[in-house]
Order: C-alpha cells, then sequence, then structure tokens
C-alpha cells in the first residue's frame, strides 16, 4: 500500500534516525572526552578523525533498518516490538562497521586509513558501549515524538484521507476493519457500498460505519465525501461490476485499491509477484525469507551452542537423577515432523519408564499418565525434558521459536481432520512458542494451538522471537496441568 501519507512518513522516519544517529554521535564524542567524567588517558583525538566514521554508521543503519523493514508503518508492531528492532540494528552495525575498518587496516599494512590528511579512527569499545546506549535512546525518542505529532495531527482533522469500501461482505468488512488498524496514516472509512445492503444500515466497526448507498452512487458518494482512497472487495462473481466501477474511478483523481477475493484460500499472507509483465498472486506466503531467515538461523546458533555449552554441567546432573531413579536410557530419541514435512530425530530426556508405549503404540501422553516416573514428572512440570532439543536447534533440524513438532501419526491424524494444518510446517519447529507462552501445550484444543501457530508465522519478526523468549523465562517453563506428588 504505497501512498503519499507513507511516503511523507517514510521521509519523516529516516530524518528523524539520520538526526538521532548524528546527535548521538557527537554527544558520544563530548561526553568521553569531554565530561571529565571517563579519564582521557591517551589523550583527546581529534573530532574530525572520528566524523570521518559517522559517514559509514550512517549509512549501515539506515540500510539495516530499511532492510528490517522498520521504515514500513507501525501497524501491528508494538513499543516493545520498535525498541528490540533499534537494539539489534545497533548491534550488527557496531558488528559491520568494525569489520570493514579491521578489514581496510588489515589490507593497509596495519596502519589507519588517513582521509584528507586525518587518521579514520577505530572507535573503542567504551565509545561504542556509550555510543549505543546514546543512539538508541536519541532513535526511539524521535520516533516517539513523530508518533505523537501525526495522532495529534490526526485528532485535529488534518492531514486525513476519506475511503470508502466497495462491497459490504465478509472481505469488504475485513478490509474496513484493517483500515481501522491505520491511525498512523489517518485513514478516515466514511462507509460503503454494497448493492445487497440497505442503504444507511450501520456496519458494527468502531461504533458503526454506514452504508453510503448502492455501487452506481460512487460518483456522488466521492464528490459528497471528498474520498481520496477506494477499495474495491467485491467477488468473482461481481466481475462486471468491479470493472464499472474501475471505469467510474478512473474520471476521478483517487487511488483505487483492488482486493482480490481469495478471502476463504488465504491462511498465512499473499504476495504479488511480477512474472515478465504478468501479476502472480502467492497465496500462503511466509514472512520469513532472504536474509530474515540467514538473521534467525545465526541467533539460533549462538543462543543454543551458549546454552549447551553453560547447561552442560546440569546436563550430567540430570542424567545422573535419570540413571539413579529409573531402568533405562537418559535420553528419548523420538521422530517428529518439522519444516516442509521432514521428519528429523528430536532429543529429550527421558521421562517415562522404559519402553512406555510398547503394548499400547504412539499415544498422546496426558498430565496424570501413570507411564510418567516422578523425576520425570518433575522434568515436565518445569519443562527440562525439552532442553537437549537445543542440539536439534544447533544443527539446524529446529529454531529456539516456531510451532512445537509433532510425532508423524498424529500429523497424519490432524492434516485429516484439519485441512490447513500442515501450513504450520512452512517454518522450523521450535522448542517454545507462541502457542506455549499462552498456556496451550499438548492435550489442549488443537484448533487453538493451531491458531497461534498461524498468528506467530504471519507475524514472524525478531522482535516476536525476543518477545516470546523472554516471556517463556518469565511464565512458559512451568506445565500447571502437571502437579507434582501425583503417581
Amino acid at each position: 500500500m504505497i501512498n503519499r501519507p507513507r511516503a511523507r512518513l517514510f521521509g519523516l522516519f529516516v530524518a528523524s534516525d539520520t538526526v538521532a544517529i548524528v546527535m548521538a554521535y557527537i554527544w558520544t564524542y563530548l561526553f568521553r572526552f569531554y565530561s571529565y567524567i571517563i579519564p582521557v588517558t591517551k589523550g583527546v583525538p581529534a573530532i574530525g578523525s572520528y566524523l570521518l566514521v559517522l559517514p559509514l554508521f550512517l549509512i549501515v543503519h539506515l540500510a539495516i533498518f530499511y532492510l528490517q523493514g522498520f521504515y514500513r508503518s507501525r501497524l501491528k508492531r508494538t513499543k516493545l516490538d520498535d525498541f528490540l528492532y533499534i537494539i539489534l540494528n545497533v548491534l550488527l552495525t557496531f558488528a559491520i562497521v568494525v569489520a570493514f575498518l579491521g578489514i581496510v587496516k588489515m589490507y593497509g599494512g596495519g596502519r589507519p586509513l588517513t582521509v584528507v590528511g586525518l587518521p579514520v579512527v577505530e572507535p573503542s569499545r567504551l565509545y561504542l558501549a556509550t555510543y549505543g546506549l546514546g543512539v538508541v535512546f536519541m532513535i526511539a525518542f524521535l520516533r516517539n515524538q513523530i508518533y505523537y505529532f501525526m495522532k495529534r495531527r490526526y485528532a485535529r482533522g488534518l492531514g486525513l484521507q476519506n475511503v470508502v469500501v466497495v462491497g459490504a461482505g465478509e472481505m469488504g468488512v475485513a478490509v474496513a476493519q484493517k483500515l481501522y488498524q491505520y491511525a498512523d496514516l489517518g485513514f478516515v472509512v466514511k462507509g460503503f457500498l454494497d448493492n445487497e445492503r440497505t442503504v444507511g444500515e450501520s456496519i458494527p466497526i468502531d461504533g458503526g460505519v454506514p452504508v453510503l448507498g448502492r455501487i452506481e452512487d460512487l460518483s456522488r458518494v466521492i464528490e459528497d465525501y471528498n474520498i481520496q482512497e477506494i477499495y474495491v472487495a467485491l467477488d468473482l462473481t461481481n466481475y462486471a461490476k468491479i470493472i464499472d466501477t474501475v471505469q467510474i474511478v478512473n474520471k476521478y483523481p483517487v487511488n483505487v485499491r483492488l482486493i482480490p477475493d481469495l478471502f476463504q484460500l488465504l491462511t498465512l499472507k499473499a504476495n504479488i509477484q511480477d512474472l515478465d509483465g504478468f501479476p502472480v498472486i502467492s497465496i500462503d506466503e511466509v514472512p520469513l525469507r532472504g536474509g530474515k531467515r540467514v538473521i534467525k538461523r545465526l541467533f539460533d546458533i549462538l543462543a543454543s551452542g551458549f546454552g549447551l555449552l553453560v547447561l552442560s554441567p546440569f546436563f550430567l546432573i540430570v542424567a545422573a537423577v535419570i540413571k539413579i531413579t529409573s531402568r533405562g536410557p537418559v535420553f528419548y530419541h523420538q521422530e517428529r515432523v518439522g519444516m516442509d514435512g521432514r521428519r528429523f530425530v528430536c532429543h529429550k530426556f527421558r521421562t517415562m519408564v522404559f519402553d512406555a508405549e510398547k503394548a499400547t503404540g504412539p499415544v498422546m501422553c496426558r498430565a496424570d499418565d501413570p507411564r510418567i516416573t516422578p523425576f520425570g514428572r518433575f522434568l515436565r512440570r518445569y519443562s527440562l525434558d525439552e532442553l537437549p532439543q537445543l542440539a536439534n536447534v544447533f544443527s539446524g533440524a529446529m529454531s529456539l521459536v516456531g510451532p512445537r513438532p509433532e510425532r508423524p501419526e498424529f500429523v497424519k491424524e490432524f492434516t485429516e481432520k484439519i485441512p490447513k494444518y500442515m501450513l504450520r510446517h512452512k517454518m522450523k519447529s521450535g522448542i517454545t512458542g507462541w502457542a506455549q507462552i499462552h498456556g496451550l501445550r499438548q492435550g489442549t484444543s488443537i484448533e487453538k494451538r493451531l491458531e497461534h501457530d498461524f498468528y506467530y508465522i504471519q507475524n514472524w519478526s525478531f522482535g516476536l522471537d525476543i518477545k516470546i523468549l523472554w516471556l517463556t523465562f518469565r511464565k512458559g517453563f512451568i506445565d500447571r496441568s502437571i502437579t507434582l506428588g501425583e503417581k
């Protein structure tokens, strides 16, 4: 949805980020070398030497923000999401700038690069830490000021974009509901045009949105309500009316948006691509692609590797207790279904008696399952039995965050009952996920868990992953359905 309001916001965001980066960089230099709070032991370097590095910081910061999608209008992102995006941006910028300066110095024979007679400095770790804190604060502060200014401006009725939706069916109502979330862009839905609804009827959206007339009344409505945006949300059986609507709109200086009637087909997201001039709509598209997938994988490798290293003494203790308290192996290796339907071996600490499914075959575990050992109950209660899956994450079979993997037998059963079930396998399975932090574990409604899995896949962002991990540490580890002491 590229339009003038979004273009203006794009320019404002880039300008505010530029100002924030420059101000934070200069403030850091003054604070570091002239505040007398931090001792200066090697003399004060020329400010020109530091300013030579500023363009590099600025270009890298803005480029990463653009690749992160940070300049898209904030529709569903919370302030916490924005804050996490900024922190990630700063860390990546540091890594790129330091690596670049190091490579330049290495190829320069160990001598720093000289520009216009001044040596280009390599900022110290203390300088970078101070700058990092300053730039995170400045970017977040100026961005919040822009949002505050735009909301005040729209509240006074300035710069608003009047919208009419052609079609008040399921798709049209859904479009109008989405537009009401575009407060940052100042959209005002004046009403609907529909031949199946009564003129004057109120559609229950945000206090009521009226049906302004029939589709044939479009010309009058554009003139009477000063419409700037028109969304056509008619089903394909109304093809002739769609053509008539577009022909009417062409007589006015307004923007028209055609919404394809794929509502019943879409479970995830749609993506419009170009096939040598032909528009191709890809349904059930996931946002985790390209560079975003690389970032998620790098984070998985670093976090899981660190976790395996730090928790290795704990693993030894758990393994010893399992061996002492019950007969059988320490680990339980089970086949699960992951991304793209590929099978992999999932690792867990054994929490049940040895050969628990020998007599029954594959069955779902219950909270009061008598096959669970006393120590296994403790491990399950606090989700400690899942920790060996860090090895699955490190190897690439799983991710830290994603839909929980199921066994092939259950996947086949769920797929027959729920046709869209396999769409959850468009992303890697995770140790924790959006469903788990909302208390939806094994034994709860599969439909409800699937709903949360789809939400995660549709709205994936690195910030959402960090939020899920944080909430997992806060409240997601404990399975309250399992009570210690039960037999």
